[in-house]
């Protein structure tokens, strides 16, 4: 389901760890920070917004939004000292590092009309919204009794004069109800605006309930909205019970008590909710593709979405510059798939729900930079890109899409061979490793192969040749398993029995964090070559070759046996485990492609994140640097600028 839950964890206790332990058992990613330890979020200094953001960084809590009362203040109060808190919230959000700040749109005095203010409301939302705006953060007006925006007509009026993107809605069920507003008349009129529900129903009489036992038709208004392909945060207000302060935040309280704390309010509030999402997930629909680059891979990906490979996927258009491609498309896809030959006019169908990007190496960033930015989920094929530095801008525009699923085609993670390996590694099985060897010299390719002319094995086309091409999955696998090194010296030969210019022929050799070594071989020219993993480790050794995982499992570890033996010949002994691993290949592509549909319908976690395609790229940068520098490069502090120039110089020659 592609709604991202989060809460008013301050309904849970006053005490902030309390509200992280609880959301964590909940296994809730975000809260929307409100009161911590009593106090309201705008009252803390920025000194005290960095300790609380590495309190949440140390439990793994994000922020969806900041809960503040900017704009919970009559119109006859002192704006220049609310506007200072508000400004000093702005950095504190980014501190906190979200891009929300919810606010109000003023108290109104009894007996007085409101649309007499809306005027003087809507200037000073303004200053508001041009102050967020040179700062990169966007406003969210939450609906409620007491204030100018309790009526969907009024709100209206706010978010089509102010006419900016910086400025958009929370939709808040029971605060519509307590104000005599019917919730499904007020979605269809506020719903092209709209970006963030809260998850708080009522009763007629404005008793508050759990979601769904209201009149706030929250499930048929959430299924709406999840059909219309929203993609934002739902966030679970429950105000099933007084807690400390919510008198600071509500004029008019009238709570139903329901549970005897907080925690089981709250949990109270989640399951239900969970119900509703449940049902809607039964509901769903299919995530509608859009595929630019129809090459090989890119083809293969359309075939098989085409035919129903792909659980819940739909194929709904096309994009390539070659025509025979969109001659291939129209031989071989469904008539009812649309065809584009320009990237940007296809990222304007609002049919697409999600975008894979096939294209050569160097447009997979700018290319899901702009599907991002433009709400799509977006999985872009290996290599991440040629160089970190364009990766790390691409990386950082996700950051800004937590609401989206961003993926990248490692679909060599499937093969339950690699992930046998991995469990063994990372669960301490193995002990601490001492040495990883990894030659896999079996990518031969003929000259005949290259003679075939295009972007690749050039330096301006591809950016790289056996490592940004062959093997960008044994360089993520490699560090997947192993975990990055520290130390990078690498010899790459260029052009070496080929008549090419990039690398085909890499020997690298790296140290890790805890002073063990690698060493990488590969290349394109060896025949017939070899594909054999090495891992050895205090408890033994795991060999990977030939499809199968061989554990050479000492009988006690090497570091115990060492400390105690006495005899100058003995060994530790060892057994030897062969794992009859089924599927030893995996289902590859189609096994990435139906995760990454599951983790946009049902939030499953993603097996390849896209974030991760820097580590792999890190590894094959660095190999390149060191020969092209003659230098160890150091990989903590990898220099992209002086990568990005020699990289310039050789697309140059």
């Amino acid at each position: 389901m592609s709604f991202l839950l989060s809460g008013f964890a301050d309904e849970i206790d006053e005490n902030f760890m309390i509200q992280l332990k609880s959301v964590k058992q909940l296994k809730m990613d975000y809260i929307e920070i409100r009161g911590v330890d009593g106090r309201n979020i705008s009252t803390y200094s920025l000194y005290e917004m960095i300790k609380i953001k590495e309190t949440l960084d140390e439990n793994e809590i994000k922020v969806s939004a900041m809960g503040t009362p900017i704009g919970k203040v009559f119109l006859d109060d002192d704006f220049d000292a609310h506007f200072e808190m508000f400004k000093k919230l702005i950095e504190a959000a980014h501190i906190l590092n979200t891009k929300y700040i919810r606010i109000f749109s003023f108290f109104i005095h009894k007996n007085e009309n409101a649309d007499d203010f809306s005027d003087e409301i809507i200037k000073r939302l303004k200053m508001l919204v041009e102050y967020a705006k040179e700062h990169d953060i966007i406003l969210l007006h939450e609906n409620e009794k007491d204030i100018y925006g309790d009526l969907p007509r009024r709100v209206l009026k706010l978010v089509e004069t102010i006419n900016d993107d910086h400025f958009r809605l929370i939709f808040d069920f029971a605060n519509y109800i307590q104000c005599g507003v019917n919730t499904l008349e007020a979605y269809e009129m506020l719903k092209d605006y709209i970006v963030y529900f809260h998850i708080k129903d009522a009763l007629k009489d404005g008793t508050v309930v759990p979601a769904g036992n209201g009149d706030g038709n929250i499930k048929k208004i959430l299924q709406m909205a999840f059909n219309s392909g929203f993609k934002g945060f739902t966030s679970l207000e429950p105000h099933l019970g007084l807690f400390k302060g919510l008198q600071d935040l509500e004029l008019n309280i009238e709570i139903n008590d329901f549970e005897e704390n907080g925690f089981k309010k709250f949990k109270l509030a989640y399951f239900e909710f969970d119900k509703i999402k449940n049902e809607i997930i039964k509901e769903k629909k299919m995530v509608r593709f859009g595929i630019v680059g129809i090459g090989h891979m890119g083809g293969t990906h359309a075939e098989n979405i085409n035919q129903g490979k792909i659980t819940d996927g739909k194929l709904v258009a096309v994009c390539d510059i070659d025509p025979k491609r969109l001659k291939w498309a129209e031989e071989k896809l469904n008539s009812s798939v649309k065809k584009y030959s320009d990237y940007d006019e296809m990222i304007k169908d609002e049919e697409i729900d999600a975008i894979i990007i096939a294209t050569p190496h160097y447009f997979h960033p700018p290319m899901a930079i702009k599907a991002l930015n433009n709400g799509f989920h977006t999985l872009i094929e290996k290599p991440a890109g040629v160089y970190t530095k364009q990766v790390r801008e691409m990386n950082e525009v996700a950051k800004l899409h937590p609401e989206l699923v961003f993926g990248l085609m490692l679909n060599q993670r499937t093969n339950p061979v690699y992930q046998k390996a991995r469990e063994i590694v990372t669960s301490g099985i193995l002990g601490e490793i001492k040495r990883t060897n990894w030659i896999i010299t079996d990518w031969y390719r003929p000259q005949a192969y290259y003679n075939q002319g295009g972007w690749r094995a050039t330096w301006e086309g591809e950016g790289g040749g056996v490592l940004a091409n062959q093997d960008p999955h044994q360089l993520d696998l490699w560090q997947w398993i192993c975990g990055m090194p520290k130390k990078m010296t690498a010899f790459c030969y260029f052009g070496r029995n080929r008549d090419i210019e990039v690398e085909n022929d890499v020997t690298a050799v790296c140290e890790y964090e805890n002073g063990a070594t690698g060493v990488f071989v590969t290349s394109t020219h060896d025949y017939p070559g070899t594909n054999r993993f090495e891992i050895s480790g205090d408890n033994g050794q795991l060999i990977i070759e030939n499809g199968k995982l061989v554990f050479k499992k000492n009988k006690v570890s090497e570091s115990a046996f060492n400390k105690s033996n006495k005899e100058p010949w003995s060994t530790p002994g060892f057994e030897t485990i062969e794992y009859n691993i089924a599927n030893a290949w995996g289902n590859q592509h189609n096994e990435i492609l139906i995760n990454f549909v599951s983790a946009i319908l049902n939030g499953t976690e993603l097996l390849a994140p896209g974030f991760e395609g820097i580590k792999g790229l890190t590894i094959a940068n660095a190999m390149l640097l060191s020969t092209f520098v003659n230098q160890t490069i150091d990989l903590n502090h990898l220099d992209e600028e002086l990568f990005y120039n020699e990289l310039q110089k050789r697309i140059k020659k």
